[in-house]
């Protein structure tokens, strides 16, 4: 078997177009005219019989969990230092890896909404519009209103996970769990609004580094729950329909 398109998108989505061990960017086109990629999908644990850290039997060696995204330097490092580089080892790096383009990228979030303008955002209605918000996302930049009490508090943290969780989740699915998603997606707002929340969301490209504009641009997905009553939201007539923001 060959590694997925699936498997191969997550991989480079989650790995942040970093090596897992140096942190140099794989895809660069600097000189303007062309992308220069020095980035290998490495395998953990090899299919081959005399490959590096090979395990006989594995079912999935081209899953997203047996997989490292490495440069050329460090893929043949691991492959020629395998009693440096064991199984334990890589999957600790790249799970420490991982985490840190997550908070990289929800660090770079938080230090670009402290200096930028106030926008308007619209209201999501639509289970639909909103999976395309969250779709492979990899970031989110999530507020909400004062919670009144603990029994609002879990509920609210819920959904907000549950927004994420789809959102993390939507670029290993099929083209039918895509649809069941949003539909899910749509229970959920008609259950909030049935509580008096309103959802704002919209989706955008923010540079990962903050210090660095040029750096690679990451989507970042904005989703506000408010409360019906909150005096700050907007309602604004579009060809005669109003809309709220």
């Amino acid at each position: 078997m060959a590694i997925s398109d699936k498997a191969r998108k997550f991989l480079w989505a989650k790995s942040g177009n970093r090596c897992a061990i140096c942190k140099t960017e794989l895809i660069t086109n600097e000189d303007k005219s062309s992308d220069f990629n020095i980035g290998e999908e490495c395998h953990i644990i090899s299919s081959k019989p005399n490959g590096p850290r090979h395990i006989h039997g594995l079912k999935e060696y081209d899953n997203f969990e047996n997989l490292i995204l490495l440069c050329r330097n460090h893929h043949k490092q691991i492959d020629e230092l395998t009693d440096t580089y064991t199984e334990e080892i890589l999957r600790y790096i790249k799970a420490n890896h991982e985490n840190w383009v997550r908070s990289t990228i929800t660090n770079a979030i938080e230090d670009t909404s402290q200096n930028e303008k106030p926008r308007f955002l619209a209201q999501v209605t639509s289970g639909k519009e909103l999976f395309n918000i969250i779709n492979e996302a990899h970031g989110y930049r999530t507020d909400y209103d004062e919670v009144k009490d603990e029994e609002e508090m879990n509920y609210i943290a819920g959904i907000i996970q549950s927004f994420v969780d789809y959102g993390d989740i939507s670029g290993m699915v099929e083209a039918y769990d895509k649809v069941r998603m949003a539909y899910d997606l749509q229970k959920l707002l008609d259950e909030l609004d049935e509580k008096g929340f309103m959802v704002f969301a919209d989706r955008g490209l923010e540079p990962m580094f903050s210090e660095n504009p040029r750096s690679s641009k990451w989507t970042v997905a904005t989703i506000l729950l408010k409360k019906k009553e909150n005096p700050e939201i907007i309602k604004v007539e579009f060809n005669g329909k109003e809309d709220a923001k």
